[in-house]
């Protein structure tokens, strides 16, 4: 006598699990570096906004004070002299240095700015530093010079 139930069996065999967790992991190996790159574009790009804030504030100081700013305003400080009335955000700072004003020359004639500001190590190390001067020239410094070189650098 034939004791087989005719109950069907129901749940998933071990190829099946094992086929799903197969394609899982290839579209994981292809999401999570896209889904990196696209966070490090948008830390990039916050970056560059500041950048071009810092910039443009640079420009009205000049203007109002025939020589560039040398510094950010301090967060929680009274404004210095040579201060820019502006901080730091919050937002960039996990991933960015404050920019640097070693770049600003008021001696010259006329007076001129180079600023930048480099990546901070983890998510966005190797980068490059985002470089910005009063020409308007705007770059990723990829080799540490902060002087822009065609072929190497990368305009923004």
């Amino acid at each position: 006598m034939d004791q087989r139930s005719d109950k069907k069996n129901s749940g998933f065999t071990l190829i099946e699990v094992l086929i799903v967790v197969a394609i899982l992991g290839i579209l994981m190996s292809i999401a999570v570096p896209a889904y990196s790159e696209y966070i490090r574009r948008a830390h990039r790009a916050a970056a560059q906004q500041f950048l071009l804030d810092v910039a443009q504030r640079q420009e009205q100081y000049l203007l109002d004070n025939r020589q560039y700013a040398t510094a950010l305003r301090t967060a929680g400080a009274p404004l210095g002299a040579g201060e820019l009335d502006m901080t730091f955000p919050a937002d960039i700072s996990p991933y960015y240095n404050n920019p640097d004003f070693t770049g600003v020359n008021n001696a010259a004639t006329p007076p001129a700015f180079l600023l930048f500001m480099s990546p901070k190590a983890g998510k966005m190390s190797g980068d490059g530093n985002l470089v910005i001067n009063n020409a308007t020239q705007k770059w990723r410094d990829t080799n540490g010079d902060n002087a822009y070189t065609a072929g190497t650098d990368k305009p923004w």
